[in-house]
């Protein structure tokens, strides 16, 4: 029976190839499934950029936020919006196990727009181009309140249509309108963030 006996250094460089094959592997599988995320959710960016078989279930929306988005939508940000309805307000929380408003806004801007925010409203507000016409928001824009006294203490993420996205300290993450009468009054500023 014929034996093969490999050179030795061929026995010592063995393991350091499998282990540069294993993190090349790694590596082209995560670029991989990068690439695969990036490609399913710029597909869902707005209804107006997909395709006409492409069909977005509205009703979802509805059930949901208790709105059906425009054709011009941020669909990827109305879904990951809607993954945090419900979720319970907990001062400095940032999961859905219990989530402030800032760290609201914080979660909702890494996921959606890969934008790194401070953590606190009032630097939110510092940080971010002022809109002080309600009319000239746009959906993504940040909304600033003055619940108590003259600083900023509130923030939230304009959805369109006179509607905002915030962690209520009393309700949790909610959906209500700039026009009520205790946001209208408390209502500071909006905000842009270069996206």
């Amino acid at each position: 029976m014929f034996s093969y006996e490999f050179p030795l250094f061929f026995k010592k460089l063995l393991p350091a190839i499998l282990i540069l094959l294993l993190i090349y592997s790694c590596r082209h599988h995560r670029e991989m499934s990068e690439d695969s995320f990036r490609v399913e959710h710029d597909d869902v960016r707005t209804t107006r950029e997909t395709s006409p078989d492409h069909v977005v279930d509205f009703s979802y929306f509805n059930s949901v936020l208790g709105f059906e988005p425009s054709q011009d939508s941020d669909l990827l940000l109305l879904y990951e919006v809607a993954g945090w309805m419900g979720s319970p307000y907990r001062y400095g929380g940032k999961s859905k196990s219990g989530v402030d408003c800032s760290g609201l806004v914080l979660m909702v801007y890494r996921n959606v727009y890969d934008i790194e925010l401070l953590r606190r409203s009032i630097d939110m507000a510092q940080n971010s181009r002022k809109i002080r016409d309600p009319q000239r928001l746009r959906e993504g824009d940040l909304v600033f309140f003055r619940i108590s006294g003259r600083n900023i203490s509130h923030v939230g993420i304009y959805l369109g249509e006179d509607r905002f996205v915030h962690a209520s300290s009393s309700r949790g993450v909610v959906i209500n309108k700039l026009s009520e009468q205790y946001y209208s009054e408390r209502f500071a500023f909006g905000g842009r963030i270069s996206r």
